[in-house]
């Protein structure tokens, strides 16, 4: 079985890469692989509006059955791809089945970093697919008591889901502040406040040392001595990119498959999108591997076109986002190494701006409910601005203004 094109991985970004490839009137025969029995959906709702139950499940995938049957992309669900060979340019599928290839792209995604426990996996979650999510969701209908290990993004805003349905919530973190990786002390502090105003207890520079079975609840140890006992564990702990294959292969991988502007490998005729690569940022003049919808949509794109012969190199400012009871946190550019910030607006009316600075120059910002002063935050980004912290942090200073004078 032969293909043009061959997508290993059928997440968002291998869904948008056969997607951008028809869009971009490509013409040749697209197989997409998956190990899971669902076509390409978003990932972004199941800590957000699907475990709320706000969002069904028809609403995740990116395009409906007849979509891929229209455009003659041919997706095979529920495989695993063992490995593939460069110099036959052939894939090998866990049913013996083998596809050959023209182009290859690698949509692999990322693996859950997993705690060892001495417990059985009953009312032990992680949150990474359609069909977690439906176990926590259920879980969070039958239980009065849930520890949630980690405060990351996805710990915070299963929490501010949970908090809602009046159950017992405790927050367990290694680290000294919530999302620590991704935002500055005020603005962690902000968070913690609004989740223990909602009733969350948190228990910081704590990690888990073992989680044991206690009859029909969880019993977890803790490195400080205490012992918490609970009805649920759910775990969210952090991704690592998927790349096993890749260094299989003898693909050049370092924090991530290592791909060039337009998302190829070091070899010319297999390519890779999404959270499992390491691609070049223009604007920070190194490597970056994302984790974001946002990367994985746009690499897809950049992916697509250079198959398709129409060079589109990914140069653009990376962006996140979450979700936390009636917060929208939202995050332009990369806040690692800042050497000041400035605080824009007034955090308690829940809406303002903080803006991350190096060598007086704009490298991130975070906006919290302030959808204008994002988007704006993330062109003075892209434009290597460098404004003073006065104005800055004057309000009545229009940003639109200071736009223009770049």
């Amino acid at each position: 079985m032969r293909n043009d094109v061959v997508i290993i991985g059928a997440g968002h970004a291998g869904g948008m890469t056969a997607i951008s490839l028809r869009q971009q009137n490509y013409h040749g025969l697209i197989t997409l692989i998956g190990e899971e029995s669902y076509l390409p959906y978003q990932r972004p709702p199941l800590s957000k509006g699907f475990l709320a139950g706000e969002i069904e499940q028809e609403r995740l995938y990116l395009k409906k059955q007849s979509y891929f049957e229209k455009h003659n992309i041919h997706v095979i669900k529920d495989r695993e791809v063992l490995g593939f060979d460069r110099d036959s340019k052939k894939v090998f599928l866990n049913d013996r089945k083998q596809i050959e290839y023209g182009k290859l792209v690698l949509a692999t995604g990322s693996i859950l970093n997993k705690i060892k426990t001495s417990c059985r996996k009953t009312n032990l979650y992680y949150l990474r697919t359609i069909t977690d999510a439906l176990k926590i969701q259920q879980s969070l209908k039958d239980k009065n008591k849930i520890t949630i290990i980690g405060a990351g993004y996805i710990g915070l805003e299963i929490a501010s889901i949970a908090a809602r349905k009046n159950i017992n919530i405790t927050i367990i973190e290694m680290e000294d502040r919530v999302m620590s990786r991704v935002i500055c002390p005020v603005v962690s502090d902000f968070f913690q406040k609004k989740h223990e105003t909602e009733g969350v207890k948190f228990k910081f520079n704590v990690s888990v040392v073992d989680i044991e079975d206690n009859h029909n609840q969880k019993k977890i140890k803790c490195s400080d001595g205490t012992v918490i006992d609970t009805d649920a564990v759910i775990i969210g702990v952090g991704i690592k990119p998927n790349v096993e294959l890749a260094i299989n292969s003898g693909l050049v991988c370092e924090d991530g498959i290592s791909v060039d502007e337009n998302g190829q490998t070091s070899d010319e005729s297999i390519f890779a999108a999404g959270d499992c690569t390491s691609h070049p940022n223009n604007i920070y003049q190194k490597r970056l591997r994302l984790e974001s919808v946002h990367n994985a949509v746009e690499q897809a794109k950049s992916v697509a076109a250079c198959i398709n012969g129409e060079k589109k190199p990914y140069h653009q400012v990376p962006w996140f986002w979450s979700d936390q009871y009636n917060l929208k946190l939202q995050i332009a550019g990369m806040s690692q190494n800042y050497d000041q910030y400035i605080v824009r607006g007034n955090m308690e009316e829940e809406k303002f701006t903080v803006f991350y600075l190096q060598n007086k120059k704009i490298i991130a910002v975070d906006t919290i409910n302030n959808l204008k002063e994002f988007f704006n935050g993330k062109k003075l980004i892209a434009l290597g601005a460098e404004i003073s912290p006065e104005v800055l942090q004057n309000k009545d200073a229009n940003l639109k203004e200071l736009i223009k004078q770049y």
